[in-house]
């Protein structure tokens, strides 16, 4: 005996027509005898992807009967209230012989991967700006929010993958705001020019992710926090890190400068005849020119770290390159994570800074001193000082605060 299985799905139709509306695809999506939605008011289709997630947009078209299938869009990318003016503006172009490209994301990583190609191709920032961009989107972002769909991209979202995370990694205000503006742009970038329909991030601001009573530049203001007799690890630290981590830490902790001006530090700025470090003026933060001494110690270090890049196969004119055979300083992420494979994460450039400034005050350094060595604006009074003592007394300064150094070296 022949045993009839009736199809069940057959008095269903895999096409549904219906008037476009998020609660029509939320009525629908997760039917599975309903492959597609089709609008009342035009030719425009919804085809549901395989695992009911989201779909695309269609717009068909028939020309001396003819069918043409033109795919406008991405849902949930395009969202229903937003795909008709989409589908008008499409058949416009097609009637007037233009074609239409459909420009989408699925996912947050797609977006970022475009928004940094898109700035990289316009060459209008800086290439460290540029560097630092790739940088972010690549050894964090692009990672952080792999496959994440674009429409999920929400406060909760960003709190849990990329804020909370940063910080606990210990990560600076600064650098967890700077990645957050990266996704704020790319997002309000691509509404701009109608690549995505709906900005998931509008009403997100970094703010946000703190309490009412949290203040972000008193957060940036923190207190140091690497203690002086951290220091002894700190240089044990060091000297197991490689050599280019290894000599920036050394200098910012060895003369109290700025990561950005000591990475950017050229050897012909070196003299070791006259024992001094010149930073040029367009180089440091406040546009005047930095000299520190060098002591017998340091000199040392330099040596030997000269030694070891022409060893290597460096030739260039960067104390700091990207790579032996790049000759463009160190980006500033990059430097940033040569200081944190050496703090692990439990202080950052600037804490260095902040020490050795305090040590100099307990080692007896005048107040002015320590102000010249950290390259501060100073008043009229200072400058009278500094133009008649400040060389020699910064020299003295340098060479006391070296000698505690080697001690715990």
């Amino acid at each position: 005996m022949t045993t009839i299985r009736m199809n069940q799905n057959v008095f269903f139709n895999s096409t549904v027509t219906v008037r476009m509306s998020e609660a029509q695809i939320r009525k629908h999506i997760n039917d599975r005898r309903v492959s597609e939605l089709k609008d009342e008011r035009s030719s425009l289709y919804l085809r549901f992807n395989a695992a009911r997630t989201g779909g695309t947009w269609w717009l068909r078209m028939y020309d001396k009967g003819a069918e043409s299938k033109i795919r406008i869009g991405r849902y949930p990318t395009t969202q229903a209230k937003d795909v008709l003016k989409l589908a008008s503006a499409a058949t416009v172009k097609i009637k007037e012989g233009e074609a239409v490209e459909c420009h989408r994301f699925d996912t947050v990583d797609q977006l970022i991967d475009w928004h940094v190609k898109r700035e990289c191709s316009k060459k209008l920032s800086s290439r460290e700006r540029l560097n630092n961009l790739k940088s972010m989107a690549e050894r964090h972002l692009i990672g952080m929010f792999h496959c994440l769909p674009l429409m999920q991209l929400d406060h909760d979202k960003i709190d849990d993958v990329l804020i909370k995370p940063m910080f606990a990694d210990g990560y600076s205000v600064a650098y967890v705001r700077a990645m957050f503006n990266v996704l704020k742009t790319a997002c309000r970038t691509a509404l701009k020019l109608k690549y995505i329909t709906v900005n998931p991030l509008a009403d997100v601001q970094f703010k946000h992710f703190f309490h009412e009573n949290y203040s972000l530049t008193k957060a940036q203001l923190k207190g140091c926090r690497l203690n002086a007799d951290q220091l002894p690890d700190v240089l044990c630290s060091a000297k197991c890190a490689e050599w280019p981590a290894r000599m920036l830490v050394l200098m910012m902790l060895g003369h109290g400068s700025r990561i950005g001006e000591t990475r950017g530090a050229k050897w012909s700025d070196i003299s070791f005849v006259m024992k001094r470090w010149t930073i040029p003026k367009h180089e440091t933060k406040n546009g005047e020119e930095m000299v520190y001494p060098l002591s017998d110690w340091m000199i040392e270090h330099l040596r030997s770290y000269q030694a070891w890049q022409v060893e290597s196969g460096y030739c260039g004119e960067y104390l700091f390159p990207i790579s032996v055979k790049s000759n463009n300083p160190v980006y500033a992420s990059l430097a940033s994570q040569w200081v944190r494979l050496i703090s692990k994460g439990k202080w950052s450039a600037h804490d260095l800074r902040k020490r050795a400034r305090s040590i100099w005050q307990d080692i007896g350094v005048d107040y002015i001193v320590c102000e010249s060595l950290l390259n501060h604006a100073r008043g009229n009074l200072d400058q009278v000082y500094i133009h008649t003592h400040m060389e020699i007394q910064k020299k003295e300064a340098i060479n006391v605060y070296h000698e505690w150094l080697k001690k715990h070296w």
